[in-house]
């Protein structure tokens, strides 16, 4: 991961340099204004339980953004991005000591900051069809836990709506979590300033983040846990940019 990371930093610095010397094609820098939304599918600890009893569709919420980026050079940039949305999670699976389905829900708002590349950049060319790839950087703060409700297997034909207190898992109130991730933009401009995208990203938490921090002794203990290190989340988003001073 580290050798990735310092691959990436010195492709970044190459590209930066032969683009300020070529400036843009067609363009100059120019300040990014960004809107995007769409649906979210968060792993997060013990997301495959909802899968094992048949809930898979559950994990799909939803999720709006905004960003402000600058264009330092044709192809290498930046931007801050910050996101507000929905999450889905479970404490355990059907397979541990305690037996049962237990989801949960929590909204979230995260911030970012990423590095872009613009491939039309790295090639010194200029096309309505604009790639980047982007890696970023951030924090994710967690709030509005629902109270993790039991639910019987699919082996129970019928949920079972009960004790809403985990056996052996209580999940934590309002967290703060530090992250990273990495995305593709799929943009097309209709005009030189203004143009709508596709963002495909991946997130991933410290595992504090979807309220669940399990113990050593928890992972040895209970059969079946999945003690992860991080909360993962998958979205497709869609959005339009606006470009200042093009």
């Amino acid at each position: 991961m580290k050798k990735f990371f310092v691959s990436f930093a010195l492709l970044l610095f190459a590209t930066a340099t032969v683009s300020a010397q070529n400036a843009f094609v067609g363009g100059h820098r120019a300040w990014t204004f960004t809107l995007e939304g769409g649906p979210l599918y968060s792993v997060n600890e013990n997301g495959f339980s909802y899968q094992e009893n048949g809930y898979g569709l559950k994990l799909i919420s939803w999720e709006g953004a905004a960003a402000i980026g600058y264009e330092f050079t044709s192809a290498l940039g930046g931007r801050i991005w910050v996101g507000y949305g929905g999450n889905r999670g479970a404490c355990n699976t059907k397979e541990t000591a305690a037996h049962g389905f237990y989801p949960y829900s929590f909204k979230s708002l995260n911030g970012f900051f990423d590095v872009t590349l613009d491939l039309n950049g790295v090639l010194g060319e200029e096309h309505a069809f604009r790639p980047i790839f982007y890696l970023g950087a951030g924090i994710g703060h967690t709030f509005g836990f629902t109270k993790p409700a039991f639910y019987g297997t699919p082996a129970d034909s019928s949920w079972e709506p009960g004790n809403p207190f985990h056996p052996w898992q209580d999940v934590n109130q309002n967290n703060t979590a530090f992250g990273f991730r990495g995305g593709f933009i799929a943009e097309y401009d209709i005009k030189p300033y203004l143009g709508l995208f596709a963002d495909f990203k991946g997130e991933a938490f410290k595992d504090q983040y979807n309220g669940l921090q399990p113990t050593q002794s928890d992972q040895q203990g209970f059969t079946g846990y999945a003690g992860f290190p991080f909360d993962m989340r998958f979205s497709i988003q869609l959005g339009i940019v606006y470009r200042y001073n093009y």
